[in-house]
């Protein structure tokens, strides 16, 4: 069945409060990106989110949306939020009426009504989840640990990001996998016209002094511990000596603490002329600084923590047809296999992670043409067309399940 045979649903998607907000968020910017397809594909598709930004959303008129204008406190507004969802979603479930209700892990704990408002109105609900707790506190294990306790008892299915996954929860809250769906993440268009930004490269590369220099590029958050950065700085100092004239650009937020840490870090390794931080950017405008690299970055370890997840920066790079430099681990392999685009670090380690880079650099003829090899992967599985033909087969899926259950 081609996309445009797949029928059109009504689908309210329930995301995190902050989504909205800002728009340097790249988890956020997937979601906005998957429900603005969905609606340009023809299905009526309905945003429920926290704090909204107009300036993310001009220009689409078919995405529906519904915002609760909550100030931001780390503790207070997540609480708000819930509150809010408990007592006036099915206000407005009732006025729209959806197919399907979809909802983040954030949410789902504030639907508890969800068995009987879906019986009423008719509509299936299903919990998405794109990743498992990330950091060590312990009240976001015992978030999501409620959460899907809740879509087992009371959601008609769950959504999760990659097939890996989708086998160790199922295998960790005792859940059938035939209930259970993968839904990869999916690559905005911006990323898919990398030969429209040789300018940008350019004047980037003289913006930043690094036009006759080897840019190894990171971007995302700068908060993990376990994500790799400080063994990339330490690498890059192992690298200097011999290759001076490479540079690692970090692009992403990170907390006071977390940048003293890797400025530290920087100090330490003298390196404060080959490690650069910069700030976030608005995500539309991440192709531009990726453009500007010469190899990507994307050093998580392979540990629970980061083993089934799907990384999208590592998605943009690929689609940008850029070689990257990835650790060994489940997640990457997943996505890129034996293919030659990617430089693979057997440990994440300031040795290893040297030799990789250090390979890439020696090898800097050949990563344009390696980059390309990857670019078929994400045409393949990952563009919003692939992606959306998962979510549609999942739900038609739910509907006959239901549907042989009343008979």
């Amino acid at each position: 069945m081609t996309n445009q045979e797949l029928p059109k649903f009504r689908i309210a998607w329930i995301c995190y409060s902050r989504i909205l907000e800002s728009t340097v968020h790249l988890s956020g910017s997937e979601r906005i990106e998957r429900l603005r397809t969905l609606s340009e594909e023809g299905n009526e598709a309905y945003l429920i989110a926290g704090k909204f930004r107009k300036e993310l959303f001009q220009g689409n008129q078919k995405l529906h949306l519904i915002s609760i204008p909550l100030k931001y406190s780390p503790i207070i507004s997540p609480v708000l939020y819930g509150i809010a969802l408990f007592f006036f979603l099915p206000f407005y479930l009732v006025k729209i009426r959806p197919d399907f209700l979809i909802s983040d892990v954030e949410a789902a704990p504030s639907l508890v009504w969800m068995p009987i408002l879906s019986r009423l109105l008719g509509f299936k609900a299903i919990l998405d989840v794109r990743s498992t707790p990330v950091g060590t506190k312990a009240r976001n294990k015992i978030f999501f640990m409620v959460s899907v306790h809740i879509a087992k008892a009371m959601f008609d299915g769950m959504t999760i990001v990659t097939p890996m996954m989708r086998e160790e929860i199922c295998q960790a809250y005792g859940i059938n996998p035939e209930w259970v769906g993968v839904l990869p993440n999916g690559i905005s268009n911006d990323f898919l016209v990398p030969e429209q930004l040789g300018r940008d490269r350019i004047e980037l590369r003289e913006k930043f002094g690094f036009s006759e220099r080897f840019v190894v590029m990171y971007h995302g958050s700068l908060n993990r511990r376990s994500g790799g950065l400080i063994e990339s700085i330490e690498a890059i100092g192992l690298v200097k000596k011999e290759h001076p004239d490479i540079v690692l650009f970090m692009l992403g937020s990170a907390r006071a603490q977390t940048l003293l840490t890797l400025k530290e870090a920087i100090d330490k390794n003298g390196v404060i002329d080959n490690v650069f931080l910069y700030g976030p950017v608005d995500f539309h405008s991440v192709p531009r600084y990726i453009a500007m690299s010469d190899v990507g970055l994307v050093p998580l370890k392979n540990i629970p923590t980061w083993r089934y997840q799907q990384p999208l920066k590592l998605l943009e790079y690929i689609a940008m047809k850029k070689t990257v430099i990835v650790s060994e681990s489940p997640a990457h392999r997943s996505v890129i296999g034996a293919t030659r685009n990617a430089i693979y670090a057997s440990q994440v380690n300031s040795t290893e992670l040297a030799r990789a880079i250090k390979y890439a650099y020696n090898n800097r003829n050949m990563l344009e043409e390696w980059g390309k090899l990857g670019y078929e992967l994400i045409l393949k599985k990952y563009v919003w067309k692939k992606v959306n033909e998962c979510l549609t087969t999942y739900l038609l899926k739910i509907r006959k399940r239901t549907a042989r259950a009343i008979q």
